[in-house]
């Protein structure tokens, strides 16, 4: 199954999604689906999650806390929902603020297996 076909998958799951992007371990964009617009600002999205969680993941490590599997980041407008996958890549998902957020993390979860199985 593409990528694509997931991430889309994932969308229809979310009703309240605005997009949902598939990154590589450097935060580079693999795949990625839209409501509307322009993908340029969910690219920009994907690419400094992937920061983010490249971070997260040196402190846990350095702390000894254990690893990261997911960050919700809600903003007042937006909330953004980041998986870690094996090999360092990363789906991200961007919801509205009124969207049930462990919906959206179930969700999410859940299509991060798949897409763990496409990695494999």
């Amino acid at each position: 199954m593409a990528f694509k076909s997931l991430l889309g998958a994932l969308l229809a799951e979310v009703p309240q999604a605005l997009g949902a992007i598939f990154v590589d371990p450097e935060g580079e964009a693999v795949d990625w689906v839209a409501r509307a617009g322009d993908p340029f600002g969910l690219k920009i999205e994907g690419a400094y999650h992937s920061i983010f969680m490249r971070q997260l993941h040196s402190v846990a490590a350095a702390t000894g806390s254990g690893g990261i599997a997911s960050v919700v980041l809600a903003g007042s407008r937006l909330v953004t929902l980041t998986q870690t996958l094996p090999d360092g890549y990363h789906v991200v998902l961007v919801v509205d603020r009124d969207a049930s957020q462990a919906q959206a993390l179930n969700c999410l979860r859940r299509s991060a297996r798949a897409f763990a199985e496409q990695l494999a």
